[in-house]
């Protein structure tokens, strides 16, 4: 259900929320830990970066760390960045206008609501 952009990102976030959070670390020991293309991996940071969840700093003693706790971001506030979280709340068969009789509706509604509530109450420091 996450697009392989966001997968990423919480996979980067994840690495860093178990790091020491005063020292930025690489982003190539990232890529490599994290088995994340480093290119790939500097547009995600960067638009990390543009979002506040991550801080970059240039030049000797560089890199990337996590911009407050890692027990505060949650998956959503990564996830959102990388695609739309609400595009699974819409009907399943991609309906327009859904009036819920479909026999699908009920079930899909009781999954998108699971799926939703795990990314608003797990936070990074919970997923490695």
């Amino acid at each position: 259900m996450l697009s392989q952009t966001a997968i990423y990102a919480i996979r980067a976030m994840g690495y860093l929320a178990g790091q020491d959070t005063s020292e930025p670390v690489l982003s190539s020991l990232i890529a490599d830990k994290m088995e994340i293309p480093q290119n790939f991996l500097s547009k995600i940071l960067n638009r990390l970066s543009q979002a506040r969840l991550i801080e970059t700093t240039r030049g000797r003693n560089g890199g990337v760390k996590l911009a407050r706790p890692a027990t505060e971001i949650k998956l959503h506030d990564i996830v959102n960045h990388f695609m739309t979280v609400d595009d699974y709340k819409k009907c399943m068969l991609g309906l327009n206008q859904c009036d819920g009789s479909c026999g699908l509706h009920l079930r899909w509604r009781i999954i998108s609501e699971q799926y939703d509530k795990i990314l608003n109450e797990t936070t990074i420091d919970q997923v490695f």
